[in-house]
């Protein structure tokens, strides 16, 4: 018999005995914190296998040459030093330093730059991974000639203009928050087995091609007409029409007749501005920097300080507050903010599709679903054929997460599913349709709705649960009721009164469903974005007392605090991007024909005049 210490002197064995080894730990902890008691001796028997194999490596590993000088016979491969690294590359500004989290290709963004009309250039999708060379430092030159300053300001103006490359992040930065280490591993290797394995393929609703994107603005709506292409092809962006208020004269019309006033658009102006003075030069706005990831235990539960590193969802909430109020890419104050961020969450979106960046196991969905929700809406109001791309890879990683029976989504795949997630992917299937990304998905669609019923209660159906089951409350009440109007349900008048007495019992500044007495951000903008659609008495009381409360608590630098009631989770830029979007609610979606129908048929409504 061969002599075992030749085993230990085996680089290979030794690696895939410590993977083993680690392996055994991290199932034990997994079959741990599981609620179910199922597993327990599993999980036992994996604790003493786990140990065994560590003390055998602990006695072992000093003897091998693989770890120490010596005569062993494999010695481990290094890189020689000079050679370039493969990693993601974001270059804000040509002064600045390579920046490990970037995402910019080869052109870098100047800092000066001639606001004019004239778009962007698309967006562009890459392979994942560019070559760092060695950096030249510029060195002082002489003041160029006349004739060549006028170049260089001309290509300066192509370069912010312009998106060379953008590279999916190939080695992002991994959390010691144990959640954080578990969390993927967890989702895709320990799924239930009924649970749907990830996938880029979509369901047999569409396919969703890995190749480039459609041409630019190319929508699957049965009126669109070949002028509509030939203005799209020219540069003119065909807004959807739930859209089309956030521009020009219909946002101004949309604005006086819905509710707003100068008031709400200085302190939406005055919280842009916050927003785009606190976004990294990398193009993403920092959790911790901006106080999120703080245990504050919300209604009493605790989510392991989620928001620490959920930089991929506090980026797409300050997005979709700079794109809810008309920037793009393309055009507005804020288009350069807007273009860094899409960079950002583009790079960072991964081969599945999902943007869920580093986040722990608790916040990951969230941030997967506000980031690509922040990119579909990008193209529907553009047309930018990258923004398309990346739109339908999101919807592709949300079909794999959706649960087969439920139709809902929670924190891993195979959970069962809660409204809250739902309410958010629900907006995103909504807006990747209208972009033209992809046809409507129907068993997708067919699962939001029969998650949204499973959740309903009261007499006429207008109250909601967390999941099923459980008691409803004004929070769920409000999302459900938003996402039923907003996704083109019809939603009976008992439905909408029973509804909106819960809203009304909850006001803005006076919500009893909070003991704490903290704001609730997430409730009123849910509540905010339903009572809008239908235009009636409910809605200006409910107008009048949200204008109250958030015009008199934001701080002279444009933001609100994160004393709220998930605030500790989100930090500074969720409250301030939650408040800003609850500001913009006059002009963000149209009210529609279906919600004006059930204006008139409702007996409490009041007639406004434009």
């Amino acid at each position: 018999m061969s002599d075992p210490a030749h085993f230990w002197h085996n680089p290979t064995a030794v690696r895939i005995v410590a993977l083993l080894a680690v392996g055994l730990f991290v199932t034990t902890i997994w079959l741990f914190r599981r609620q179910k008691r199922s597993g327990r001796g599993a999980a036992i028997v994996c604790l003493i296998l786990s140990v065994g194999l560590h003390v055998a490596l602990i006695a072992f590993v000093p003897k091998l040459s693989m770890f120490f000088g010596g005569a062993g016979d494999a010695q481990p491969t290094v890189a020689p030093e000079n050679e370039p690294m493969p990693v993601a590359v974001f270059a804000p500004d040509s002064d600045d330093d390579l920046s490990s989290d970037s995402m910019l290709g080869e052109q870098p963004l100047s800092d000066s730059y001639e606001a004019d009309d004239s778009p962007i250039s698309p967006l562009t999708l890459a392979e994942p991974i560019v070559e760092l060379q060695t950096p030249v430092v510029a060195m002082a030159e002489p003041e160029p000639a006349s004739d060549a300053v006028e170049i260089i300001e001309a290509a300066k103006s192509q370069i912010v203009t312009s998106l060379a490359s953008i590279k999916r992040d190939a080695s992002p930065d991994h959390s010691t928050d144990l959640d954080d280490v578990l969390g993927d591993w967890i989702s895709e290797t320990l799924a239930p087995p009924d649970a749907p394995q990830p996938t880029t393929s979509s369901e047999p609703d569409r396919p969703i091609e890995s190749s480039v994107a459609m041409p630019a603005g190319k929508r699957q709506t049965e009126d669109r007409s070949d002028e509509d292409e030939v203005i799209r092809a020219a540069g003119s962006p065909i807004i959807d029409e739930d859209f089309a208020s956030r521009l020009g004269n219909a946002k101004k019309i949309a604005l006086s007749s819905t509710g707003g006033d100068a008031s709400t658009e200085a302190s939406v102006a005055a919280a842009l501005k916050f927003l785009s003075q606190t976004q990294r030069p990398d193009g993403a706005w920092d959790p911790i920097a901006t106080g999120a990831g703080r245990e504050r235990a919300p209604l009493g539960l605790t989510r392991g300080s989620a928001g620490r590193r959920a930089a991929t969802g506090i980026t797409g909430l300050a997005l979709l507050s700079m794109l809810g109020a008309g920037n793009t890419h393309q055009s507005g104050d804020y288009r350069e903010n807007v273009y860094r961020g899409l960079a950002y969450l583009l790079g960072r979106q991964r081969s599945d599709g999902s943007l869920a960046g580093d986040a722990s196991v608790y916040a990951a969905h969230y941030c997967h679903a506000m980031a690509a929700l922040a990119i579909a809406e990008a193209a529907v109001m553009t047309g930018d054929p990258a923004a398309l791309e990346a739109t339908r890879r999101a919807i592709a990683y949300s079909r794999s997460t959706q649960h087969p029976s439920t139709g809902g989504w929670r924190y891993t795949r195979g959970d069962r599913g809660d409204l809250s997630q739902l309410g958010w992917q629900a907006m995103l299937i909504d807006a990747a349709v209208r972009s033209g990304a992809i046809d409507p998905p129907t068993s997708m669609q067919a699962g939001v709705a029969r998650f949204l019923d499973s959740v309903r209660s009261g007499s006429a159906g207008g109250l909601a649960s967390y999941r099923p089951g459980e008691g409803p409350t004004a929070t769920m009440t409000a999302e459900a009721l938003a996402t039923r109007l907003l996704i083109g349900q019809e939603v009976p008048d008992a439905t909408i009164r029973e509804t909106e007495s819960v809203l009304l019992a909850e006001l803005p500044g006076n919500d009893r469903e909070n003991a704490s007495g903290l704001d609730n951000y997430y409730y009123w903008y849910y509540a905010t974005l339903a009572l809008h659609q239908l235009q009636d008495d409910a809605w200006n009381q409910w107008n009048a007392a949200l204008k109250k409360r958030l015009l008199s608590t934001q701080r002279p630098d444009g933001s609100w605090s994160d004393s709220t009631l998930w605030g500790g989770y989100g930090g500074t830029i969720y409250s301030t991007s939650m408040a800003t979007l609850c500001l913009e609610s006059y002009y963000r979606h149209t009210v529609s024909q279906r919600s004006d129908a059930s204006q008139r048929s409702n007996s409490n409504v009041s007639h406004r005049t434009p």
